[in-house]
């Protein structure tokens, strides 16, 4: 991609951004390239939508995203919440493990696979809602509050309920402080244990092969005009040639235009089976071509 004028100063104000995300030395920030790759936009472009992919190569030590603007949108986190949800219950010890039993409260809700005693580790693979706001209301609102502060977690506004504000208040982060965020759990540079460290891990892992792991979480938000889905993570090789860090977030609405003539505009559920698999395969594909899966 040719930089033109008018790139320079969206270019300037997103190394800006990523030093100060980093919070390291002005050699160490510098060491960082950033790489606008608008390549990767064109899985959006396929499905008649828009969305983002935010990668940082942990080796290569290397940025790359499909959208600079977009990279630095603010939304909310959906369901990407139960990746520090899960650490708060492990901190807090609302959770002693990831068998942890919470008992189903009776109460039918539209996801079948919620309709059940859950563990720490089923609730994230199911995206059980009750179960995490459960969590939060065992710890409370100063509690829930202090660790977003203490995190640094996108803009860290636990409200205006705290045990909702991820699906319906005021919280709100972009592409580039999820990978941010994901990078300090998995750099041990966040103020947790390391046992809840170790437990959380297991609860985060999504796939494994021989070859490497794949740490990660859909998200979905269905409050806005526009809804809104998300996957967000981690891969690393067993080999120990680094991690890659990865957000993708995409409006999950199909462009009137690439519709067929005469269809009619899908309804939630169907965007939701139409749409919703192509957030990992889109991640995953950006991952491949950036070599951090194979």
């Amino acid at each position: 991609m040719t930089l033109t004028a008018a790139h320079q100063p969206l270019l300037a104000l997103a190394t800006l951004s990523l030093a100060l995300l980093a919070g390291s030395s002005r050699a160490d920030s510098a060491a960082e390239a950033f790489r606008i790759a608008p390549e990767l936009d064109q899985g959006f472009q396929a499905l008649g939508t828009r969305g983002v992919i935010a990668l940082y190569d942990e080796q290569a030590r290397r940025w790359t995203v499909s959208d600079a603007r977009r990279a630095y949108q603010s939304f909310r986190p959906a369901s990407t919440f139960k990746i520090p949800g899960t650490l708060i219950a492990l901190e807090a010890g609302v959770a002693r493990d990831e068998t942890q039993v919470f008992k189903w409260d009776g109460q039918k809700r539209w996801n079948e696979d919620w309709n059940q005693d859950q563990t720490l580790q089923t609730a994230f693979r199911f995206s059980a809602v009750w179960v995490y706001q459960h969590i939060a209301r065992q710890v409370g609102a100063e509690g829930m509050q202090s660790r977003l502060w203490a995190w640094r977690y996108g803009n860290a506004v636990a409200g205006p309920r705290h045990d909702s504000f991820w699906l319906d208040g005021d919280v709100r982060i972009t592409a580039v402080e999820q990978v941010d965020f994901l990078r300090r759990f998995a750099e041990h540079r966040l103020p947790i244990s390391d046992r809840t460290e170790t437990l959380a891990r297991r609860v985060f892992l999504r796939d494994e092969t021989p070859a490497w792991r794949l740490f990660a979480k859909t998200g979905w938000d269905g409050t806005g005009p526009v809804e809104l889905g998300w996957f967000v993570g981690w891969t690393e090789r067993k080999t120990g040639s680094g991690r890659c860090f990865f957000a993708l977030n995409m409006d999950m609405q199909v462009d009137a235009k690439a519709l067929p003539k005469g269809a009619k505009k899908p309804t939630q559920h169907e965007l939701i089976r139409q749409l919703g698999p192509h957030r990992e395969r889109l991640a995953r594909e950006a991952l491949q071509a950036q070599g951090c899966l194979d």
